[in-house]
């Protein structure tokens, strides 16, 4: 067997920065989608990969487990456990001819594939500090952290319009209920659902008043003027890296941050960024009409006939 040369004490990262975990959308949400689910796995290969920052891929067991027990909030027998059940997929365990027990992790590819992950060209990281990782005992939080940022994308440099539960159960494959779970458990580390409401102009005033519409539930029916939520991760956008190198050897798919409303056989909402883009659409023949957000508010989307 190849023979690994010795590894030491692991390098510590910048003092300024700490570790940082790097994720990537579609493996998180095809890692939720098996049965059973991969999310302890591939978070735990998320972390080792966080810890490699030499970037060999070959890790002292010994003090990767110390670093993971002192940074990244596990305990050290849920390391062991999940190092046995992720070996041979996610890492492979090795001992050297010296004795010393080393962990050889998988490449970007091999994950992806196992997974069956669906990565596309425009598929970024996102990123979030290692400081920030709830802790092991906190298995729902965990897990809502994967969907997080495997579903939602950060509210930074572009829209993000509002989209609802029924659209993203098409997407992520996650129910309604769940969702709220992990929404929920989401939330104690910061904001993740943002309320938006419609409004149309008056047709005698020609003033925007509030939009009411009538929406079924599972408690029945009633009138509002609130539109599905927007959403966002509290995860912070990271660079492309090898991921264009990957999603040209496997299958691109519509499963990186969900975006607007899935087609379906529902009345389908269009949002746009603003008054300008609906026309340009409608200008194309791409929509007739849709909401377009508000200038002075962007908690407002404007109903609007694309004329």
């Amino acid at each position: 067997m190849k023979e690994y040369l010795p590894v030491g004490h692991l390098p510590a990262p910048d003092d300024h920065t700490g570790y940082t975990l790097r994720f990537v959308p579609p493996m998180n949400l095809a890692a939720l989608s098996r049965r059973p689910r991969q999310d302890k796995a591939l978070l735990l290969w998320y972390c080792l990969r966080a810890v490699d920052v030499t970037g060999r891929g070959v890790l002292d067991q010994s003090s990767t487990v110390d670093i993971l027990c002192t940074h990244f909030g596990y305990k050290r027998q849920t390391v062991y456990n999940h190092l046995q059940k992720g070996s041979s997929v996610y890492w492979r365990l090795h001992r050297s001819r010296r004795g010393q027990a080393l962990i050889i992790l998988r490449g970007l590819l091999f994950v992806t594939r196992y997974l069956g992950a669906s990565i596309g060209k425009a598929t970024r990281f996102v990123e979030m500090p290692a400081s920030d990782l709830p802790d092991s005992s906190q298995g729902l939080a965990r897990r809502a952290l994967i969907y997080n940022s495997g579903t939602y994308a950060p509210l930074t440099g572009r829209v993000h319009h509002p989209i609802s539960r029924h659209s993203l159960q098409e997407k992520t494959g996650v129910a309604p209920r769940q969702q709220r779970r992990y929404d929920q458990a989401s939330e104690r580390y910061g904001a993740v659902r943002i309320g938006t409401f419609g409004q149309c102009r008056d047709s005698r005033t020609g003033r925007l008043r509030a939009q009411k519409r009538v929406v079924q539930t599972d408690s029945g029916w009633f009138i509002t003027d609130q539109l599905p939520n927007r959403y966002q991760t509290y995860c912070v956008r990271g660079r492309r890296g090898m991921l264009p190198r990957i999603a040209r050897t496997t299958d691109p798919g519509d499963q990186s941050s969900a975006k607007g409303e899935a087609t379906s056989g529902r009345i389908q909402r269009r949002y746009f960024r603003s008054f300008r883009a609906l026309i340009k659409a409608g200008s194309r023949g791409e929509a007739t009409h849709g909401y377009y957000l508000s200038r002075w508010d962007d908690h407002l989307y404007v109903w609007s006939v694309a004329y």
